[in-house]
């Protein structure tokens, strides 16, 4: 089953490799059982599920994000059903990231084995950026991983991998040395002489709304769930869960959707960040920068993240801190209107911002600060224009702690598939947010900034739940009200902070059909005991 590299010889296993490549892999795991939606999984998108139960087992001991280690599983171990081809196929993944996978601290042990004994094998995410400042201009390649730059790779390679100058792809690839490599008197030797992705490469929308046909909304919002990693048969995993589960992800399909997150540890809250989507980014602490955001200080600036990411997380953020006034005002300025201005040039991005923290109470029983943006920063937790600019607040302390039994060993998507297709075909969609409107419409006390925020979260459970815009009427009034409630959740906190300034304590809308006004309300919060997590 092992792929051979054409030209590769034994010399590409090293002694890096076997430094690393003798680690225990679980074979005792309880044999597969497959239910109703893993048979319907597989048979509607075959090539593209994967058993979670396998990502599993493998992610604790690599580097590898799961979308790379589930790309790979779902390569060599395609026959779900067929266990000994599934624990075949998971020796080789596994022997293959313990062995080509690098750490950090190999940097000079692998520029070595690349020197004496190439060709040299590894995967790794590699980068691309053009030189344009030498003659005909040079690309040059990076390993993320090994951190090793200059690295030599053709234009043909890239033309085949365009992702390479985008955000990277990770990828099995084959290293050379050739010390005859020569730049202004300054020598280049490492070349990529082969690079094999291992991410996914095309996906198609229409494919994807013809399996998605084949579901009901009840089967897709599990499949969902599992491809999450969570169990939705889990007694915690209630139907509002489920939908709760579903609100992380609106980031990676909604364009500029900016939320907060604030609950008890072990949750779950980053791992649309580091694990589902290449297109995620989690930072924390001194990571946060204004020059890594948005642009960098240096001649000619580079433009920050906003501009090549999806979604960028901010983790623990109620112990971080802002440096500056001007750097809460460019957040602000970026929040309202995807843009700042640094420089000479606008920076424009479509990356949702999302806050992370912690908070140590649970506001159904215990109210233990005077508003639920108190645990932030001290120099937003108060400025109520700041947090206007979030479209919803989840509500963190309704999610269960992540215990093994609340994962799932079953059927899922692929996770680079689904983050491929929700970076390339969802977030194109921009007609979503307005389907509500067929049977209802705001009343009177919706500020421009609710109905913003409100159509952005009800687009993005759309886009999820309904991927051909195709939702019922009561389908979508329950997503309406659901992001009404969210929404409310900041108005309420704002109120809070300001009440002269902000009055609204709930939200109303009209069915058009019958002419009843629905009232959203949150009742309950804030009033309990003093009684901790």
């Amino acid at each position: 089953m092992a792929e051979q590299v054409e030209g590769e010889q034994q010399t590409c296993y090293n002694d890096v490799d076997m430094l690393r490549s003798n680690v225990p892999m679980t074979t005792t795991k309880p044999i597969f059982e497959s239910d109703p939606l893993d048979r319907l999984l597989f048979s509607a998108f075959p090539g593209l599920v994967i058993r979670k139960d396998l990502t599993q087992e493998i992610r604790g001991t690599s580097k590898a994000p799961s979308y790379v280690i589930e790309f790979m599983l779902g390569k060599y171990c395609s026959d779900l059903f067929n266990e000994e081809e599934v624990r075949n196929g998971l020796r080789y993944v596994h022997d293959e990231i313990a062995r080509y996978i690098p750490r950090g601290d190999e940097t000079e042990m692998i520029k070595s084995a690349i020197r004496e004994r190439s060709p040299h094998r590894l995967i790794d995410k590699v980068k691309v950026e053009l030189d344009e400042h030498t003659r005909g201009g040079r690309y040059w390649a990076s390993l993320m991983t090994a951190n090793i730059h200059t690295v030599n790779i053709s234009p043909e390679i890239i033309k085949k991998n365009p992702r390479l100058l985008l955000a990277g792809i990770w990828s099995k690839i084959v290293l050379q040395y050739d010390e005859d490599i020569i730049i202004n008197k300054k020598a280049y030797p490492f070349v990529i002489s082969r690079l094999d992705p291992i991410q996914v490469s095309h996906v198609r929308l229409d494919e994807y709304l013809e399996g998605r046909a084949r579901f009901t909304k009840e089967q897709w919002i599990n499949a969902l769930i599992r491809t999450m990693g969570y169990e939705p048969k889990h007694p915690q995993v209630t139907p509002r869960v489920k939908l709760l589960y579903l609100v992380r992800m609106i980031p990676l399909v909604e364009s500029n959707y900016h939320l907060i997150e604030l609950g008890p540890r072990q949750t779950g809250k980053s791992f649309c960040f580091t694990e589902f989507s290449p297109y995620g980014v989690l930072l924390a602490g001194g990571e946060i920068t204004i020059p890594k955001l948005f642009v960098s200080n240096t001649i000619p600036p580079q433009p920050g993240l906003v501009t090549r990411s999806d979604v960028i997380g901010f983790d623990e953020i109620t112990g971080s801190s802002f440096n500056a006034e001007e750097d809460k005002n460019l957040y602000k300025s970026y929040m309202e209107n995807n843009q700042v201005n640094r420089g000479t040039q606008p920076v424009v991005g479509d990356a949702g911002f999302v806050f992370n923290g912690n908070i140590e109470f649970d506001p159904r029983t215990a109210m233990l600060a005077e508003h639920l943006f108190q645990p932030l920063p001290q120099m937003v937790s108060e400025d109520t224009a700041f947090h206007d600019r979030w479209a919803a607040y989840l509500p963190g302390w309704e999610l269960p702690k992540l215990t093994p039994k609340l994962l799932t060993t079953h059927v899922g998507f692929i996770l680079d598939y689904t983050s491929e297709l929700f970076h390339r075909e969802l977030r194109r969609i921009t007609t979503y947010g307005t389907l509500w409107e067929r049977w209802f419409e705001p009343a009177n006390q919706w500020s421009y900034r609710d109905q913003r925020s409100i159509s952005r979260t009800f687009s993005g459970l759309v886009k999820l739940i309904f991927p051909a815009g195709n939702p019922e009427k009561e389908d979508a009034r329950a997503l309406l009200e659901l992001a009404m409630e969210l929404r409310l959740r900041v108005l309420l906190q704002l109120h809070r902070i300001n009440r002269n300034e902000f009055s609204t304590t709930e939200l109303s809308y009209n069915d058009k059909a019958t002419g009843e006004t629905h009232t959203i309300r949150i009742e309950g919060e804030g009033e309990g005991t003093e009684e901790a997590f």
